[in-house]
C-alpha cells in the first residue's frame, strides 16, 4: 500500500494563471496472492473525487510469458509507463502522454535476455463497442540491464545502460488511426539522454491520451489539440545531468510537427530529498508557434511525496 502527493504552484502571465494545483493525490495497493497471482488498484483524488487508474491483475504463464487483464496503460513508448512521481519533469513529453492513459483490455509480454516484447488490445475510441486498440511493441537492452523506470540519472547505476524499442499501433475506431513509434534511452549515475518520435497517421490517435497530465496548464489550445493530431511526425529529446547526490538538472526539447508549427522547451532543476519519493521540482516551459495566441511561458515549483 503506497501513495503520492505533488503540489504544484505554476504561474503564466500569458493568461493570467497563478495559483496552486494537486497535480497527484494518489493511492495505490500492489502485491500478489497465494496462487501467484499479481494485482495493482490505484486511485487519483487530486480533481476532487477519486478517479480509477490502474486495476488490473498480472498471470505469469511459465517463465516466458506474461499476462495482464483489467484497466492499465498499454504499452507503446518506455516513458508513457513510468509513475508520474518518477518524472523528472512534472509532466511527460506530448508524444508518452498520447499513450499514457488507461484503458480496459488485455496484455500479452515476455523478456528473452536482453529482448522483451509486449502485445496489446484494449477498447479504443468508441469505448465499449465493437472496434479494438492494438499495440505491438519490440525491445532490447543493448548496454547493461537497460534503462529504468525512473527518468533521469537519480538512482541510475555507475556502469552505463542503454535500451530501444519500436512499436506500432492502431486505433479501430478512427480512420487511418495507426502509426508507429520508436524511442532510445542512455542512463547513468551521471546523466541521461532519452528520445522518442511518433509517425501518426491521417486521424491519430486520442483514444490512450492521458488527459489528467499537467500539460492541459498550459492553456493553450493548440499545444494540447496537437498531441492527438493526425498525419505528423512529433519528436521529444531531452538529457539531465546530475551535479551531486541532491541536484540534478534536466532540458528537454519537443517538435510537435503541427499545423501552428509549436515547438516546446522544458528546462528543470530537482533538488532529491530522499530520491523521487521526496523532491523539490522548479520547471520553466516556454512554448513557440505561429498562432497569434500559441507563444506562452510557464513557471512551475512543486513538491512529491510518496510513501
Amino acid at each position: 500500500i503506497g501513495g503520492c502527493i505533488c503540489a504544484v504552484y505554476a504561474n503564466n502571465s500569458d493568461i493570467d494563471l497563478g495559483g496552486f494545483n494537486i497535480d497527484n493525490a494518489r493511492l495505490f495497493a500492489t502485491g500478489t496472492t497465494a496462487a501467484g497471482v499479481g494485482y495493482r488498484l490505484e486511485t487519483d483524488f487530486g480533481s476532487g473525487t477519486g478517479a480509477l487508474l490502474d486495476a488490473y491483475i498480472d498471470v505469469a504463464a511459465g517463465d516466458t510469458l506474461d499476462i495482464r487483464i483489467g484497466q492499465f496503460r498499454g504499452y507503446v513508448l518506455a516513458e508513457s509507463q513510468i509513475d508520474s512521481g518518477n518524472l523528472f519533469f512534472i509532466d511527460r513529453s506530448v508524444n508518452a502522454a498520447a499513450f499514457a492513459g488507461r484503458q480496459q483490455g488485455l496484455a500479452l509480454s515476455g523478456d528473452m535476455d536482453a529482448f522483451n516484447w509486449a502485445i496489446t488490445v484494449q477498447d479504443g475510441g468508441d469505448g465499449d463497442t465493437d472496434e479494438l486498440f492494438y499495440a505491438l511493441h519490440a525491445g532490447m537492452d543493448f548496454m547493461g540491464e537497460g534503462t529504468s523506470m525512473v527518468e533521469g540519472a537519480y538512482g541510475a547505476g555507475d556502469d552505463m545502460s542503454a535500451s530501444a524499442g519500436i512499436s506500432f499501433y492502431d486505433d479501430g475506431a478512427a480512420a487511418d488511426g495507426g502509426g508507429f513509434a520508436i524511442e532510445a534511452g542512455v542512463q547513468s549515475s551521471q546523466f541521461s539522454l532519452s528520445a522518442n518520435m511518433v509517425s501518426r497517421d491521417d486521424s491519430g490517435v486520442g483514444s490512450n491520451f492521458d488527459f489528467n497530465d499537467p500539460h492541459v496548464m498550459l492553456g493553450n489550445a493548440d499545444y494540447t489539440a496537437a498531441a492527438i493530431a493526425g498525419d505528423n511526425t512529433p519528436w521529444s529529446l531531452m538529457g539531465t545531468f546530475a551535479l551531486n547526490e541532491s541536484w540534478e538538472l534536466g532540458l528537454r526539447y519537443q517538435d510537435l510537427d503541427d499545423a501552428a508549427s509549436t515547438d516546446v522547451m522544458d528546462i528543470g532543476a530537482n533538488y532529491y530529498v530522499d530520491g523521487h519519493a521526496m523532491k523539490y521540482i522548479i520547471n520553466w516551459t516556454s512554448v513557440g508557434s505561429d498562432s497569434a495566441s500559441g507563444d506562452t511561458d510557464l513557471i512551475r515549483i512543486g513538491v512529491n511525496a510518496a510513501f
